[in-house]
């Protein structure tokens, strides 16, 4: 049994994404938590990014490559469809799940009514003496990045409307399969979950109000959930 370290907290969509593979591949890992940004740079210093996956003390960083690398460490159960058509589904939700999703939650997260919380969330595993200097600049390294890619600068009932109706794509999408365009987990099922999980995690009772709403995705989570439970 290989030697696997999980670098990053689980508070982060890809990061709980990679948990959710080794979980459900059985896959025994050990999780270091971020203290510091500090952490986050020695681990991975060609991004400054978490996930990092350690395997017998080589690397892999990306959640995305970190899933093609556990495939090939492991390739039973498979992390995406033997079918190519069904696989390209699954890598395009994937993608679109970690470039486009994630940053509507994103912008929920540092809107003005909810970002006192979730400085105080992210803070938490920091160090005491630490949390008042990384407030701030947690406030304005993450809050820009949501106001740069766009939807950060939206107005809230308009943010809420428009992520609605990507919970609403997703719906569509899911149809009456168990699992994205398969009856089998897939990367595309956990990169989805990290999401609508990140979600219901405190900050944004808004959002979580969001996925209860549309019950087929509170159940294809309760799904992941049960396929990848230690």
């Amino acid at each position: 049994m290989p030697s696997i370290t999980l670098y990053g907290s689980r508070l982060s969509p890809f990061v709980e994404k990679v948990a959710r593979a080794l979980e459900l591949k059985r896959l025994p890992f050990a999780q270091v938590d971020v203290k510091s940004p500090g952490d986050l740079k020695r681990w991975n210093p060609v991004t400054g990014k978490m996930p990092v996956i350690e395997i017998d003390g080589e690397k892999t960083w990306d959640s995305s490559f970190i899933l093609r690398r556990l495939d090939e460490l492991s390739p039973e159960p498979p992390l995406f469809s033997q079918d190519p058509a069904v696989a390209a589904s699954q890598h395009m939700l994937e993608d679109w799940s970690d470039e486009s999703l994630y940053w509507y939650l994103m912008a929920l997260r540092w809107c003005e009514r909810h970002v006192a919380a979730t400085l105080t969330q992210i803070s938490a595993a920091a160090p005491a003496p630490l949390r008042p200097l990384l407030k701030p600049l947690l406030r304005w390294q993450m809050g820009s990045m949501a106001r740069v890619q766009g939807l950060g600068r939206l107005p809230y009932d308009v943010l809420i409307r428009e992520t609605g109706l990507r919970l609403d794509d997703l719906v569509s999408l899911l149809g009456s399969r168990p699992f994205f365009f398969s009856d089998r987990v897939s990367g595309a099922d956990l990169a989805i979950y990290g999401e609508l999980k990140g979600g219901q995690s405190g900050p944004t009772p808004d959002f979580a109000a969001l996925v209860s709403d549309r019950p087929r995705l509170a159940d294809h989570m309760k799904r992941v959930e049960d396929a990848t439970r230690a």
